[in-house]
């Protein structure tokens, strides 16, 4: 969890090892489980650390506040055990970034986020520093310093998306101490250019391969087919009559709507604008169109005439809305398209996404002065 200054770039080979039972039985050691350990070539010890890099759609990073250093700012590490967990297996760097995100920020992996899919080549993404003439407890356990091995995550949360204070957990948990006193997405280059000199080297290393992350992250999201005409399978829904009723409808409403023909066409739009989506809705006769809307990336305005189930109100208005792009496991591709919308009901998520061919929608909906959150899911298959 502390990153110490006087890096060392282009290292040599390393030997795997586990660190022993620590010597010294000061408060520092006691504070530091054993770690699992790299040797160089020449013999000299690291202590292996995990840093866990989680990205917004905007591709910005999560970082943390350090309790008791007002403007440190970090992202989410610590060292790889040396123990055996309950799968009868060493930890990973891996295993390690993801126990560290639970434990400083409360994020699990599949809820809040999840493993980015990063080429072998740009991987491992590690720096090591050196800890000699600090008389830290690194030093009196023998090793010259830490290597840091980045894992990248891509956010899965909207609410952590929108605001990252709503959905980390900062207390410590696993019985671990707290480590941050709050948490914001900021630029990379910003952590570059504001954290402590002594621990810029990682992120220099992390922003040697950000072009790379956010390329790879784009054209995950610009290859999300949703191109074509859609039909919802009705009979497939799941919690839709509930979902109906919590925005206002009556009963005899809810059961209609919730049964009536819906269909769309999904249009990508071209190149300059390869992540919007230009999207046609129809009426109940699924001949004539109803509405025709841009879905661009980012916030915008969208105004209604007349009554709105959806929105609220029945003389017309408007909505704030954003579109943007999140990781979501039950995707094929783990890929999802969301829509937030502020309405004068309450706050909702449309998640679009494809499985075996289909297109599923899961609405989210939290009514306003309600705390409990309303899910249902429709099935949608090409026509």
């Amino acid at each position: 969890m502390r990153l110490f200054p006087a890096a060392r770039r282009g290292f040599a080979s390393m030997h795997l090892f586990s660190s022993p039972v620590p010597k010294y039985d000061d408060a520092a050691t006691r504070r530091h489980p054993p770690s699992r350990h790299v040797v160089d070539d020449n013999g000299l010890k690291w202590r292996l650390c995990a840093g866990a890099a989680v990205f917004n759609s905007k591709n910005e990073i999560l970082v943390g506040e350090r309790i008791g250093k007002k403007g440190s700012w970090q992202a989410p590490q610590g060292g790889v055990d040396a123990s055996v967990g309950k799968n009868g297996k060493l930890e990973t760097v891996t295993d390690a970034a993801i126990r560290e995100l639970f434990e400083e920020v409360g994020l699990e992996t599949g809820k809040h986020v999840l493993l980015e899919k990063i080429d072998p080549e740009m991987t491992p993404i590690k720096y090591q520093y050196t800890t000699t003439g600090t008389g830290s407890w690194l030093e009196n356990e023998g090793f010259s310093g830490q290597e840091l091995n980045w894992i990248i995550f891509r956010c899965v949360d909207s609410t952590l998306e929108c605001d990252p204070s709503l959905s980390c957990t900062l207390s410590g948990l696993n019985g671990e101490s707290a480590e941050f006193s709050s948490v914001r997405w900021v630029s990379l280059d910003w952590v570059v250019e504001n954290v402590w000199s002594g621990k810029r080297g990682p992120y220099k290393k992390l922003k040697d391969v950000y072009p790379q992350i956010i390329k790879t992250w784009e054209t995950r999201c610009s290859e999300v087919d949703f191109n074509g005409k859609w039909s919802r399978e009705s009979e497939r829904s799941v919690g839709l009559f509930d979902a109906l009723i919590s925005r206002g409808a009556s009963e005899e409403k809810a059961m209609s709507s919730a049964s009536e023909p819906y269909v769309q066409i999904w249009q990508r739009l071209d190149d300059s604008r390869k992540l919007d989506f230009k999207v046609l809705t129809f009426d109940k006769d699924t001949e004539s169109i109803r509405r025709e809307l841009i879905y661009p990336l980012g916030k915008f305005t969208e105004a209604y005439e007349g009554t709105s189930m959806l929105f609220g109100g029945v003389d017309g208005g408007s909505i704030q809305r954003e579109c943007f792009y999140l990781a979501e496991p039950d995707a094929d591709e783990e890929i999802a398209h969301v829509t937030t919308s502020i309405t004068p009901r309450g706050r909702e998520e449309s998640r679009r996404y494809l499985k075996n061919g289909e297109l599923i929608l899961r609405r989210s909906f939290w009514h306003t002065g309600r705390t409990e959150e309303v899910v249902s899911t429709e099935v949608f298959v090409r026509c």
